[in-house]
């Protein structure tokens, strides 16, 4: 079993939706919801990167998790979020906002309420799946955003591509 199969993945999460789909991240690892602002394109960025945002005097990138899925871009519209998150890449603390169409609401989540995430069946590449966890009658994906956001944002925060 390798480290992350061990992890305990039980705590806080906050959900979110893209489309149909309810996702969910550690609340260490977000810093702050904010209501959709403008986002500056860059030229020649990739299509997961929709640009950058000015928060608090610096430049932030925004990834569209849709479009690291390999899905249809978000629509930024009202109740659109950009949820600004600091994740490890590559040995250093990055800061990067991903949009989300409505933020949802902190869960607490229990080690019994997670299961790991199936091998098959999911519409996003399953290692960004930390695992599914049962809220209520329905379910959530908690994410893991050092893999999803790694390779799609520079580690210098400039939003520039790799």
């Amino acid at each position: 079993m390798d480290q992350k199969e061990n992890e305990k993945l039980d705590g806080q999460y906050l959900s979110f939706n893209l489309g149909d789909e309810r996702y969910a991240v550690a609340v260490s690892s977000v810093e702050v919801v904010l209501e959709m602002a403008a986002i500056t394109r860059v030229p020649r960025c990739p299509p997961h990167l929709r640009g950058v945002i000015n928060h608090r005097g610096s430049v932030v990138p925004v990834v569209d998790l849709r479009a690291v899925f390999g899905r249809e871009p978000t629509k930024l519209e009202a109740g659109s979020a950009v949820i600004v998150t600091q994740v490890e890449y590559e040995g250093e603390f990055l800061t990067a906002g991903v949009l989300a169409d409505e933020v949802q609401e902190v869960l607490d989540l229990d080690d019994s309420d997670i299961e790991r995430a199936p091998s098959f069946g999911s519409r996003i590449d399953g290692s960004f799946v930390k695992g599914i966890g049962r809220h209520g009658e329905g379910f959530v994906i908690l994410l893991d955003l050092e893999k999803a956001l790694s390779g799609t944002v520079s580690g210098d925060s400039s939003g520039r591509p790799e």
